[in-house]
């Protein structure tokens, strides 16, 4: 099976495509959709059938947990139970290329909640995946959209060569190069850093106290 694929612009995301990945979402499909740098698979996280598809479809175990991404600050609420003390300067600025994990709310499903209890939520500001976002309710799930194992990849062809299962790609075309977004933990004190990424160390610890820096 072959993807349906709807073209997409980088600078001015036509509502037609961002209608369809939305129709997509709501039926409980997965889409590959443009992040800053690589596509993502994207689904309903509150959709337990659209999250145990996804991981299917990417051949991940489902104690791997899927990160978020959300379009505003507003979206956290009913994805994480509290801002930890001390981590609300952070949260209210939330520097680009961050994923912040946070303790889970009750209704966020395995899959997407870890065993420890966490979730791990990003903000993207950036277009066109802030507009698909906004389109999609405001968050999809954002784990990168390839098999298990393999790199991720900003390019579309690739994700419809191994990944033919997805519903919808939103091709943006070729992504730019550009890193991982750096994964945060602030349930814990001192806060540590589970993945290094495009978020530097130093800069974080202008906001908190970070283990091993």
């Amino acid at each position: 099976m072959t993807p349906a694929r709807v073209a997409i612009d980088p600078a001015a995301p036509s509502p037609a495509a961002l209608a369809e990945a939305a129709r997509v979402v709501a039926a409980g499909g997965v889409i590959a959709w443009p992040t800053e740098h690589f596509y993502a698979l994207g689904c309903d996280p509150a959709n337990r059938a659209a999250v145990a598809r996804l991981f299917t479809l990417k051949g991940r175990r489902m104690d791997k947990p899927a990160l978020l991404a959300i379009a505003t600050r507003e979206a956290l609420a009913g994805l994480i139970a509290s801002v930890p003390a001390g981590a609300e300067k952070l949260v209210a600025v939330w520097p680009g290329g961050l994923t912040i994990l946070f303790p889970a709310a009750p209704s966020v499903p395995p899959g997407i909640r870890s065993g420890a209890g966490t979730v791990g939520i990003r903000l993207i500001r950036d277009a066109p995946a802030a507009a698909i976002l906004r389109a999609c309710g405001g968050v999809l799930t954002a784990t990168s959209a390839n098999p298990s194992g393999r790199p991720a990849s900003g390019d579309p062809e690739r994700v419809i060569r191994d990944l033919p299962g997805v519903d919808l790609v939103l091709d943006a075309g070729p992504l730019p190069a550009g890193g991982h977004s750096t994964l945060l933990d602030v349930t814990r004190t001192p806060w540590r850093i589970r993945r290094a990424g495009m978020a530097p160390a130093a800069a974080l610890a202008a906001f908190g106290p970070i283990a091993d820096l």
